[in-house]
């Protein structure tokens, strides 16, 4: 009877023991259900997963983007595009007025990139994920990043008050290339330019090539349009130097000492400065050359006379 009733009182203790057990699994998997967090990464993918797919040539969110390609379609909207994670970065640094994200989610693998577009789409920056064909057809890098943005053209005005004394502004009246161009902006940054003149409506910061060779500069830097004459009763009204470039100057450049505030007018190869700025300047400066070249690259050109500019103005 003992052995009996030893065995009861076991049997009764494990039974106790697997409740218990089963107990604790319950309690657990609820707290799994409702108190646990989800895992961050998760929750991020399926945030980002909310842009809806576009496949089709013929839909419109992709036409407007494709349409933002051509000098017509800037000018109409007001919007311009990038692409590459680099650039992404660069205009929310800048604070720059971000329309839309596009993304192509087969190659966008970047970490920082994607959390980067999670930031801005809980900001509530609309955007649409592509197609890989369609995506390709907007991107001008031979190894697309898979993500770009919609943004929205930025001009400033040119009745700019106060002017400082100690200030270096440059003025591009005429570029053959939009690279050259954007290569301009992106040294004009580095050489602390106050801000770039764009002279005449032909001048289009926001192509695509241009953009793309900006690096990122185009977002910090302050642009006016406007007409050379317009700029010239600017740098009268202001008591601004005007200092123009050509091979034909009479200065050179590393001669060249400058009243300030000053602003450096560039042309192209081709075209070179107008009779109106050359007339207007008050210095006339050139580069000296070896051998038969009569000019050399604008960007070059313009680069070596904005640092030494900027040399200048340092030790004024």
């Amino acid at each position: 009877m003992a052995l009996v009733h030893f065995e009861e009182v076991y049997i009764f203790w494990i039974l106790n023991h697997v409740l218990a057990l089963l107990k604790d699994i319950c309690q657990n998997r609820l707290a799994r259900k409702h108190t646990w967090p989800v895992d961050l990464s998760t929750k991020e993918e399926m945030h980002e997963k909310e842009y809806p797919l576009v496949t089709d040539l013929r839909d419109r969110q992709y036409l407007r983007l494709r349409s933002l390609q051509t000098f017509q379609g800037r000018q109409r909207t007001g919007n311009y595009l990038i692409e590459g994670i680099r650039h992404l970065a660069r205009a929310v640094e800048e604070s720059a007025p971000i329309e839309q994200l596009f993304v192509d989610p087969s190659i966008f693998s970047n970490r920082f990139g994607q959390k980067l577009v999670r930031k801005l789409r809980r900001a509530g920056t609309p955007g649409i994920r592509l197609a890989p064909t369609l995506y390709r057809d907007l991107t001008l890098a031979a190894e697309p990043q898979g993500v770009g943005a919609v943004l929205r053209q930025h001009w400033s005005s040119i009745d700019i008050t106060p002017i400082r004394q100690e200030a270096l502004w440059l003025a591009v009246e005429s570029v053959d290339q939009p690279g050259n161009l954007g290569t301009i902006i992106r040294t004009a940054e580095a050489a602390g330019v106050e801000g770039i003149f764009l002279l005449g409506p032909s001048i289009d910061p926001w192509d695509p090539g241009c953009v793309r060779a900006t690096m990122g500069s185009l977002f910090a830097q302050r642009l006016i349009q406007c007409t050379s004459r317009e700029l010239v009763n600017w740098a009268r009204s202001h008591h601004v130097s005007m200092i123009g470039s050509s091979p034909h100057g009479l200065l050179d450049y590393k001669t060249l000492r400058s009243r300030w505030p000053a602003v450096l007018l560039v042309g192209s190869e081709r075209h070179r400065l107008s009779e109106v700025l050359m007339g207007a300047s008050n210095f006339l400066t050139r580069i000296p050359m070896c051998g038969r070249a009569d000019s050399i690259n604008a960007a070059v050109a313009t680069g070596v006379l904005l640092f030494e500019l900027s040399v200048q103005l340092r030790m004024n």
